[in-house]
């Protein structure tokens, strides 16, 4: 008889270790989820200050929250069962979400660093061809004012009177 109210201790200590266990790895794996989701919003606030589309990004990454607050729903009303699944995918989409907004950041930023030297060199090839323009109108109206100065005949003016 005793035997068996050890057995039967002994089971329930060991299920409380299977469940600290399992809650314990839920946890982490909310807390996986969340670090995931933060770095992936700040991969998506620089891409979108290096000037990149962000909209579709941000979908995805709504979405990733959405199924790590229903993780945690989850966890806080005691359905262990499926937060580790959830926290999981909420984790894979915002490692995809974090991929995709660094390649859209490198890209946006090559982007404004050509659009920056496609602008200098245009203003620069702009200023010497407007340069050059008025210097061959000068030299242009130049030799037409010398041509008709020239050609004047100068008129004698008698001062004896």
């Amino acid at each position: 008889m005793t035997l068996l109210v050890f057995l039967v201790l002994g089971s329930s200590f060991n299920s409380e270790r299977c469940v600290s266990g399992q809650t314990d790895q839920t946890t982490t794996s909310l807390q996986v989820a969340e670090s995931a989701l933060d770095q992936a919003f700040s991969s998506v606030l620089n891409a979108e200050k290096a000037g990149g589309n962000v909209t579709q990004l941000l979908a995805e990454l709504n979405t990733a929250g959405e199924i790590v607050a229903e993780a945690e729903n989850a966890y806080h009303s005691g359905n262990t069962a499926i937060v580790t699944s959830l926290a999981n995918n909420a984790s894979q989409i915002a490692n995809q979400v974090n991929d995709e907004s660094l390649n859209l950041r490198n890209v946006s930023l090559v982007d404004s660093q050509n659009s920056l030297w496609l602008t200098l060199i245009f203003s620069v090839i702009g200023a010497v061809v407007f340069g050059l323009s008025l210097l061959f109108v000068w030299r242009r109206f130049k030799s037409v004012f010398t041509k008709k100065l020239l050609g004047t005949k100068p008129e004698v003016v008698d001062n004896s009177t």
